[in-house]
């Protein structure tokens, strides 16, 4: 089962994201991005949201990655889980996390590959001067 995934971001960051996957991963099917831009109000993002979801066609798991807890992302992901849609969401999202769960999105459940990329979100969080005065050593 290919598990659904939607990178929402405030501006570019999640068509940036999705393009640095596929330069590294290759083509990805079921991922697609949506970008909250100035303009739009939270109920435009909410509404391109259920039609995002729609979207896909089909009745797999949709997880979705959202760069800001608290922003309209969020809140977005927010109110449609108050309306009783059935969808996962990550916060925070960077690339290590996307490609940790983009790789073993046919391999593992849903529940185990969210908890995988928090993890690999976190790890890939790091000090690179730091580091590599550690191994220096």
């Amino acid at each position: 089962m290919m598990i659904n995934v939607i990178v929402m971001t405030h501006g570019e960051f999640a068509r940036g994201l999705i393009n640095s996957v596929q330069m590294i991963l290759g083509e990805q099917e079921n991922l697609t991005p949506l970008v909250f831009s100035p303009q739009m109000s939270l109920d435009s993002l909410v509404d391109k949201l259920e039609c995002k979801i729609q979207e896909f066609d089909n009745d797999n798991p949709t997880v979705l990655f959202v760069d800001l807890l608290g922003g309209s992302p969020s809140n977005a992901v927010a109110m449609l889980l108050g309306r009783g849609v059935a969808l996962s969401a990550v916060c925070g999202v960077n690339l290590p996390m996307l490609l940790e769960f983009l790789i073993n999105r046919n391999t593992s459940r849903c529940d185990t590959l969210i908890k995988q990329a928090e993890e690999t979100g976190k790890d890939g969080i790091v000090n690179i001067v730091e580091r590599f005065n550690e191994e220096k050593v």
